[in-house]
């Protein structure tokens, strides 16, 4: 596993030290987490799930962000923390070749295959875009729980609350190679099926108590 920058540390350690006094931050299913190149694939209910998920992975994760963003310091610091621009009508086909080209690098990318934030803290569809993208990259998706951001800053929210109570849940990594003997549009489908009962069921053991080890 790659040894992240030090400012990436620095900030990864001034974060977590926030989220652990204001939210008492946990993290559960370390044990899933791959050494090799992945997709990290949450549920996205808040501004606070990059960071929250951020923290939580035992080592770097990279961000793909709105290229508006690299026009100013602003953009030296993002980009230091591992963010790539996006161009702002950039196609989805552009935008799956930058994440497969960081994949091929043996990089951790953060995505959200919902594509938006949930408006009532339910998981929204998971489109078969992230089984192409597992397809093309053959490398594994993590399955990633983030509990507890929604009520701290939802959509409903122009700020976050200063007190609560965050947890992320690691699940069992999906694999390619369980599908690659399958016709490719039909494991895609598969695939986004699979990442969907398990975000479910992720929830569901944490609302349960949290008891063991993640599914």
């Amino acid at each position: 596993m790659k040894k992240p920058t030090f400012l990436y540390s620095l900030v990864i350690a001034i974060v977590k030290a926030f989220f652990k006094i204001f939210y008492r931050h946990k993290v559960y299913g370390v044990e899933h987490y791959p050494e090799e190149s992945g997709l990290v694939a949450p549920n996205h209910v808040s501004f606070l799930d990059p960071p929250c998920v951020a923290i939580s992975c035992p080592g770097e994760i990279h961000f793909l962000a709105r290229q508006s963003l690299f026009k100013s310091y602003f953009g030296k610091l993002i980009t230091a923390l591992n963010s790539h621009p996006v161009e702002k009508n950039a196609t989805n086909l552009r935008v799956m070749k930058d994440i497969c080209h960081l994949l091929k690098k043996e990089c951790k990318v953060l995505m959200f295959p919902e594509g938006t934030r949930s408006k009532d803290n339910k998981l929204c569809e998971i489109k078969p875009g992230i089984g192409l993208l597992l397809s093309k990259s053959e490398s594994v998706i993590i399955p990633t729980y983030v509990h507890g951001t929604f009520d701290i800053w939802s959509r409903a929210r122009k700020f976050p609350k200063l007190w609560g109570k965050t947890a992320v849940v690691f699940g069992s990594p999906i694999r390619w190679e369980d599908y690659a003997d399958i016709d490719r549009k039909e494991a895609q489908q598969l695939v986004a099926d699979q990442l969907t009962n398990a975000l479910n069921a992720l929830r569901k053991w944490y609302e349960e108590g949290h008891q063991g080890v993640p599914p």
